[in-house]
C-alpha cells in the first residue's frame, strides 16, 4: 500500500492528486453504496472548529470528486456525542448544519445518516458488546475523514479512533468504562474496514481532542491511504508521535504482524522529515482550562482513560465557563474527580463527584458533593459549581450573567471567547473552510 503526503493549496486537484498517488478510487466502483465518516463529533458553535473536526471543504471535495468517478449512492454518517447541551435538537444534526455539511448534502443530493439513531447491530468485540450502526457495517465503500489530531487520553485520533462516531451512545461509554479503550478501538476496526482514510490535515490540533485545552496550528496537509494503519502511523509521525506508543496501533500491529518502521512504507508526495512536528498530546485540565483565568484552589486531574467523551466535553466547557466568570478566585483546595479511575483519599465537601461513573465507583463517599448525570447537561454543570463554590451574592451575579450569555449565544447574537482563542482571528484561520 502507498500513503501519500501532500500539500492542501487551496484546490481540489490537491486532494485529486492525494488520492491518485495512493490509488484512493482503484477498487471503488460506481455502484457502490459509498459511506463518508467525518470526524463531526459535536457542533462547533461554541468552540473554534479549527483542527477538531473535518472541514467542510475537504468534505466538499471529497464529495465532487466520487461524483466524478460516477458514483450516485453517497452517504455522509456520524454520531456526535449527546447529552452536553441542553437543547433538544439531535447534537450530529446540528453538527452537521454548524460545519456545513447539511448545505452541501442538499447541494448535491447526498444522504446524511446521525448514527445515534440507529439502526444498530450488536457486535462481540472480544467480550464486550457493542451496538455498532449497521450503515457503516453494510456499505460496500467505507471513505473515513478523521482530522489531524493529539488526544489526551488515546495520543492521536486519526482514522482508527474516528469509527468509535459508529457506534451508539452507550456503546461510546462502555468503551471507556470497560477500562479497554485501546483494545476495543483496535477490534472495532477490524469490524469495520476503511477502504479509504483521508486524513484532513488542512489544520493540526495539539493537546486535543478540542480547542478548550487544545490549540490549532495551520499545517495545510492531506494525507491519504487505503491502509489505514500505515496511514495512521504516519500521520502519528507527522505529528511527533511515536506510533508504537499509541496502544490500540500497537495492538493491532500485533495481531496483524505489522510494523512500525517508516522506512517500509511506501511514501509519495511530499517529504515527511520536512513535515514532522513535535506536538503535545496530554494536559493537566485544571492548569489549561482553568490557569488562564488565574482560578486556583480548584484542581481537575488528568482522568486517565474511563472518563468518557461526553462527560470529558461538557465539564471542559463548564470549567471553562466558570473560570472565565471567576477571574482570579482561589477556592481553597476543593478537587474534582471524574470516571472510574480516581479516587479521593477523604470524604468532605471539598470533594467534588462529577458524573455517574464517578459517584458509582465512590459509593461510601457521604459528604462529597454529587453531580449526577450521564453526563451532567451543561446547565446542571454550572449549577452545581456555582452552589457548591460561590457565596450567594456572587452566585446570583455570574447565574444572571450567564443566564443571558447563554440565551444570547443560542440567539446567535453573542459569541463566547474564551482565553487563547484570539488566535483563531489571524488570517492563517479561514472561517470558510467550515
Amino acid at each position: 500500500m502507498t500513503v501519500s503526503l501532500v500539500r492542501f493549496d487551496g484546490s481540489l486537484d490537491s486532494l485529486r492528486k492525494a488520492i491518485d498517488l495512493c490509488a484512493g478510487f482503484e477498487k471503488l466502483d460506481k455502484d457502490d453504496r459509498v459511506l463518508i465518516k467525518p470526524n463531526n463529533c459535536f457542533r462547533h458553535r461554541i468552540m473554534p472548529p479549527y483542527g477538531m473536526v473535518t472541514t467542510s471543504w475537504i468534505m466538499n471535495a471529497v464529495v465532487r470528486l466520487l461524483l466524478e468517478h460516477g458514483c450516485k449512492n453517497i452517504s455522509i454518517g456520524e454520531g456526535a456525542i449527546i447529552g452536553i447541551f441542553d437543547e433538544l435538537a439531535p447534537e450530529t444534526k446540528r453538527g452537521f448544519k454548524g460545519t456545513g455539511m447539511e448545505r452541501m448534502a442538499k447541494k448535491y443530493g447526498i444522504k446524511l445518516i446521525d448514527f445515534n439513531e440507529g439502526a444498530f447491530e450488536e457486535l462481540d468485540l472480544g467480550g464486550t458488546k457493542v451496538q455498532v450502526s449497521r450503515a457503516a457495517l453494510e456499505t460496500d465503500f467505507l471513505v473515513n475523514v478523521p482530522v489531524l489530531k493529539t488526544h489526551f487520553q488515546a495520543r492521536v485520533s486519526l482514522g482508527f479512533k474516528n469509527m468509535k462516531g459508529c457506534l451508539n451512545k452507550a456503546s461510546k461509554k462502555r468503551f471507556h468504562s470497560s477500562k479497554r479503550l485501546d483494545t476495543l478501538i483496535c477490534l472495532l476496526n477490524e469490524a469495520i474496514k476503511s477502504d479509504l482514510v483521508i486524513i484532513d490535515g488542512i489544520y493540526m490540533l495539539e493537546k486535543g481532542p478540542e480547542t478548550l485545552a487544545g490549540v490549532a496550528h495551520r499545517k495545510d496537509l492531506i494525507i491519504a491511504s487505503r491502509d489505514i494503519f500505515e496511514c495512521d502511523v504516519v500521520g502519528a509521525t507527522v505529528m511527533g508521535i511515536d506510533p508504537s506508543h499509541v496502544d490500540y496501533l500497537r495492538e493491532f500491529a500485533q495481531r496483524h504482524n505489522r510494523s512500525f518502521d517508516i522506512s517500509a512504507i511506501e511514501i509519495k508526495g511530499q517529504d515527511m522529515e520536512v513535515l514532522k512536528e513535535r506536538l503535545e498530546w496530554r494536559f493537566e485540565p485544571d492548569k489549561e482550562l482553568l490557569g488562564p483565568s488565574n482560578v486556583t484552589g480548584l484542581s481537575a486531574p488528568y482522568p486517565g482513560q474511563t472518563l468518557c467523551s461526553a462527560c470529558g466535553a461538557t465539564l471542559a466547557l463548564a470549567l471553562s465557563i466558570f473560570g472565565k466568570d471567576n477571574p482570579g478566585m482561589d477556592f481553597g483546595g476543593v478537587a474534582f474527580y471524574y470516571g472510574l479511575g480516581l479516587k479521593p483519599e477523604r470524604d468532605s465537601q471539598a470533594v467534588l463527584l462529577y458524573g455517574d461513573c464517578a459517584i458509582r465507583s465512590n459509593k461510601g463517599l457521604q459528604n462529597a458533593i454529587k453531580i449526577e448525570g450521564c453526563p451532567p447537561t451543561l446547565t446542571k454543570t454550572l449549577l452545581a459549581l456555582m452552589k457548591a463554590l460561590l457565596s450567594k451574592p456572587r452566585m446570583f451575579k455570574m447565574l444572571l450573567l450567564r443566564t443571558t450569555k447563554l440565551i444570547g449565544i443560542r440567539l446567535g447574537v453573542y459569541r463566547e471567547v474564551f482565553p487563547g482563542w484570539e488566535r483563531y482571528r489571524t488570517r492563517e484561520f479561514d472561517r470558510t473552510h467550515f
